[in-house]
């Protein structure tokens, strides 16, 4: 078992995802404390999906368990949800009308002023603006503003494109950061590896 520490945003003991009698997912554990990232190398992006769900509180782990700040995923889920921001691989892909209305009802859910949620989404949109992962449509872009303007704790990415998982730890570098990738070579060796963790 890993040392507990106030600190730690994430902690990841040994989780699995079971389905039909498969692991989804190679096994892994990890903690993460503030301003502290990791990017974590699954063998296929099913198992990358899985892993980034998981460690944001969306799915449960068949076995084993995952803390976010103080609250277990499994036991506290809607209290552990409110830390983490999650940014999907397709980012938001919604109308901006959809967008403004998905920050509205964020704000009401992280308990999060409605004017201050659209200036924080609107920093973070112009911060990307240009990026080379952010083409013309910035899907990924409203994807990374609804997930981090609430103040969130902790940042989980789902195989983000080149240079995203950078650019967003810039963007919060106090907060905790994950992302997830595939193993590019000899999967069957990298399962569940934790490839960068760096403050």
């Amino acid at each position: 078992m890993l040392p507990q520490c106030e600190s730690v945003v994430l902690r990841v003991v040994a989780a699995r995802f079971v389905r039909d009698g498969c692991d989804l997912m190679a096994p892994f554990s990890l903690e993460l404390s503030p301003g502290r990232r990791a990017r974590l190398i699954q063998p296929d992006a099913r198992g990358a999906m899985v892993a980034a769900r998981l460690t944001a509180g969306i799915v449960k782990p068949t076995f084993g368990a995952v803390t976010i700040g103080d609250f277990d995923s499994r036991l506290q889920p809607a209290q552990a949800k409110r830390l983490v921001g999650f940014v999907p691989h397709a980012g938001f892909c919604g109308s901006e009308r959809e967008f403004g209305r998905e920050l509205g009802f964020r704000a009401d859910v992280w308990n999060v002023d409605r004017a201050a949620m659209v200036r924080a989404a609107a920093e973070i949109l112009g911060a990307l603006r240009g990026a080379a992962f952010c083409p013309a449509g910035d899907a990924y872009a409203r994807g990374v503003a609804l997930a981090l303007a609430p103040g969130v704790r902790l940042a989980v990415l789902e195989l983000p494109p080149d240079g995203a998982f950078e650019a967003v730890t810039a963007l919060r570098p106090g907060i905790a950061a994950l992302a997830t990738s595939i193993a590019a070579e000899r999967p069957a060796l990298l399962r569940g590896v934790l490839a960068e963790r760096a403050p």
